[in-house]
Formats: C-alpha cells, sequence, structure tokens
C-alpha cells in the first residue's frame, strides 16, 4: 500500500499553525483580551469543538454504514430463504443417527451397479429440474428449456450433484483398491459408461466441490468422542451414534422426481 504523501503547501501550513504565537499579526501567548480571557484559549477551545464534531459524525456514518450493510445481508438470507420456499415449499426437518453402512463399500459407476445402493440416491430426473419463468424469481443462467423469452430452464439440487461427486470419488477409490490388491486390471481402472466421470479432472473437481460444499452447510452437530476398549470412551470422533437434524432426504428426493426436467436415472 502506498504511503500517504503530504504536499509541501500542506506542510508550511501546518507550520505556520504551530508558530502561530510568533506571528506578529497575533497576540502575543499570554495576552489578555478586554473581558479578561487570553487570547490563546479561545482557539484551541474553537479546534477541539471542532474536532469532536468531526468525530460525531464520522462515527454516526459509520453506524450508518454498518447498518446497511447488516441490512443488505439480511435481505439476501431472506430472499434466498423466499426462494426456496417458493420453490421447494417448507422442506421438513427430520432426526439421522449416523450410523455405519457398508452397503455403500461398492463401486457405484461400476457394471455390477445399476441396482446398487448408490444409484437408489438418485431421483428420477437426476436431480435436475424444470424452473418455470426462473426470471420472476431472481434467477438466471440455467439451461433453456425452450425458445421463448422468460421460458423455463433446467436447474439442479445442490445435493445431487454433491452425491454424484461423492459417487464419483467412491468409484475412482474402489477401482484403486482393487488394482493394488490385484483383484482386477489396469484397464478396468478406466471402464465407466461416462469416461468424462471417471476423468483424473473431474475427480479433482469433485474434490474440491465437496469441500466447498461441507463447508457451506456449516453441520454443528456436537459429537461424541469414540468407543474404546471396553466400551470406554476413547479421545478422537468417528462420528457414529450422533444425532443430527437434516432436511428432509425424501422430501428433497420426491420434490426432484416431480418436478424432474429430463427422464433420466442413475447417480453417474
Amino acid at each position: 500500500m502506498a504511503g500517504i504523501r503530504y504536499d509541501q503547501a500542506a506542510d508550511s501550513e501546518s507550520a505556520s499553525f504551530l508558530r502561530e504565537s510568533e506571528d506578529p499579526k497575533l497576540p502575543a501567548r499570554g495576552a489578555v483580551r478586554r473581558n479578561g480571557t487570553s487570547s490563546h484559549i479561545a482557539v484551541p477551545r474553537c479546534l477541539a469543538y471542532t474536532a469532536l464534531l468531526f468525530m460525531f459524525v464520522n462515527f454516526v456514518t459509520l453506524i450508518a454504514i454498518l447498518h446497511i450493510v447488516s441490512l443488505d445481508g439480511q435481505l439476501h438470507e431472506r430472499i434466498e430463504s423466499g426462494l426456496s420456499e417458493t420453490l421447494f415449499g417448507k422442506i421438513p426437518k427430520s432426526t439421522v443417527v449416523f450410523k455405519p453402512d457398508k452397503t455403500f463399500n461398492v463401486d457405484p459407476f461400476g457394471p455390477d451397479s445399476l441396482e446398487g445402493p448408490w444409484n437408489n440416491l438418485s431421483p428420477y430426473g437426476k436431480g435436475h429440474i424444470r424452473v418455470e419463468n426462473p426470471s420472476a424469481l431472481g434467477l438466471s443462467g440455467g439451461f433453456p428449456l425452450d425458445d421463448s423469452k422468460h421460458g423455463p430452464e433446467e436447474y439442479t439440487i445442490s445435493m445431487f450433484h454433491q452425491l454424484h461427486c461423492l459417487a464419483a470419488i467412491q468409484s475412482k477409490m474402489s477401482r484403486l483398491l482393487d488394482w493394488y490388491h490385484d483383484t482386477n486390471d489396469k484397464e478396468y481402472l478406466k471402464f465407466s459408461l461416462n469416461q468424462e466421470h471417471m476423468s483424473d479432472d473431474h475427480i479433482y473437481h469433485c474434490v474440491d466441490y465437496i469441500r466447498q460444499s461441507i463447508m457451506c452447510s456449516g453441520d454443528t452437530t456436537l459429537e461424541k468422542a469414540r468407543a474404546g476398549e471396553n466400551g470406554k470412551p476413547a479421545r478422537g470422533v468417528d462420528g457414529w451414534d450422533v444425532v443430527h437434524e437434516c432436511p428432509s432426504f425424501d422430501a428433497i428426493f420426491q420434490f426432484a422426481a416431480a418436478h424432474r426436467s429430463r427422464n433420466i436415472t442413475g447417480i453417474q
């Protein structure tokens, strides 16, 4: 950041102000006015009042700016909340106890997984929904579904994109582990109904996307210590047997299927 620069005129004015008592046009310090007060007291008092007024105005301005910023943030939250409720209605909450589920320890993109648990997480339409007149909701940038000016557009519910990305990472990891343990050949690493979804670039995209999704969700549930030997608490957490309050997955799943923009299926 560049330093603050002062011009010579300002410096000379400051110097003149500091030497005001030496100016022959000004009364000497300690000179007494007719009302009995010294002349050098009146000037600093006036300056003090001016400085206090300046500080007060700046303080009020700062408070006003902070208030406007706060209102803007609240307005943005209300708009987002209103948009969500306009589209989805009031999504019910449900309590969910996190438990380990080894049925998901499979390759979601493998040839034997079309009817597997991962595909069951994807609704009919794969989370792509049709939004009528999106501009009325303040939306833009969706995929146009017809040629009309304010026609319907396709948007994707983030949760299903996140699950797709997690499935892609699981698929890649599953194949690498199988190859490491000599249970498949190297060519199988590249097998996919959609080759792009198994590419390294897509996997890196998915890791970064899920990272930001987790940070955005900000789950503040407090997790207890994991169970150690003899059932005693051990330092560290595994996240199991902890109750979370979650937006109903089933409600969002049903909404996505009912408002799908395409008749497609599968997590891939």
